[in-house]
């Protein structure tokens, strides 16, 4: 590779690192409006609608917007089904139930073990006794960080299991997104379409269980200053480099990262007094990080399709 080359990949990883740093802070962002009593639908729908409009305004300024194609809709239907859909769902419940910031980057630092055991069972791709070692090594870690936590209440169980939609979500998200950048689409018009798609997703449950109980109170500063990060950093800037590192430098090696999400998660939940941890806790995010690591240790140019 020339070092024009390498230069180049430099800049991507550090861009999937701001990502990382970006998505280990919006838990905590999240947690604080949740512990505003809000309620779930409102939270999101209002995300939603902040992401669709900054992202529109930036693509239309930028001259990245693009329409969808014609046989195209479904795939962008699709992508916006499973995330931010089905990924919000199961990660702002989950964190409802837990109510534990950590946790819940814990599992979802997981997503790249979800992928390769659903591989493995649907698509028969073989795993190595590396892999295989690094999926029961994360299993441990978050095992091992639930059980030290200590709150093993049924409402806690139950947010714990939510939180695998999340996982379900992104492993879809990521597959459907690689296929929409192969098909010509820039990272901006995917992603300003995602959000823009999410907002119908999001009406039906918002009317039927929010929209009664909605008060001017959920416009306020405190309120409205966590969702305008979450929709103008996590879900814009976040999403769109996210969507870029994938069709650069391939949805193995950008996906790798994401066991960091927890650790920035931790470090700040614990700096910001939004979680308390024991320090076997700490050992439990160790091991499910090094398992996710070790799951993943073989990369396969034909696996990330990369050019």
């Amino acid at each position: 590779m020339s070092e024009k080359g390498k230069g180049l990949n430099l800049v991507w990883y550090l861009l999937i690192l701001l990502t990382v740093f970006l998505w280990g802070m919006s838990f905590l962002w999240s947690d604080r409006v949740l512990d505003r009593q809000v309620p779930v639908f409102t939270f999101i729908f209002t995300r939603m609608i902040i992401a669709a409009a900054a992202l529109s305004l930036f693509s239309l300024l930028t001259g990245h917007f693009q329409r969808i194609r014609k046989g195209d809709f479904k795939w962008f239907a699709a992508m916006t089904a499973f995330e931010p859909f089905l990924y919000f769902l199961g990660e702002t419940f989950g964190l409802q139930f837990t109510d534990s910031p950590t946790l819940c980057s814990v599992i979802i630092a997981t997503i790249p073990v979800f992928s390769l055991v659903v591989g493995w069972i649907l698509f028969r791709e073989k795993l190595s006794t590396l892999n295989r070692a690094g999926i029961f090594v994360a299993v441990a870690g978050v095992i091992l960080f639930v059980l030290i936590g200590g709150s093993l209440h049924a409402k806690y169980l139950y947010g714990i299991a939510i939180l695998f939609l999340a996982a379900i979500g992104s492993t879809g998200y990521t597959a459907i997104c690689k296929k929409l950048a192969n098909k010509g689409y820039n990272p901006f018009a995917i992603v300003t379409w995602q959000f823009i798609l999410a907002i119908g997703y999001f009406l039906v449950p918002f009317l039927i269980w929010d929209a009664s109980s909605w008060t001017p109170a959920y416009l306020s500063w405190p309120v409205l200053r966590p969702i305008i990060a979450l929709a103008v950093l996590c879900s814009g800037v976040a999403f769109v480099i996210y969507a870029a590192c994938v069709d650069r430098i391939g949805m193995t090696r950008t996906t790798v990262f994401l066991p960091l999400v927890a650790i920035v998660s931790a470090v700040a939940a614990s700096l910001l007094g939004q979680d308390t941890l024991e320090p076997l806790q700490f050992v439990g995010i160790a091991v499910a990080m090094l398992g996710v690591v070790m799951a993943q240790a073989s990369f396969k140019k034909e696996k990330d399709n990369e050019a």
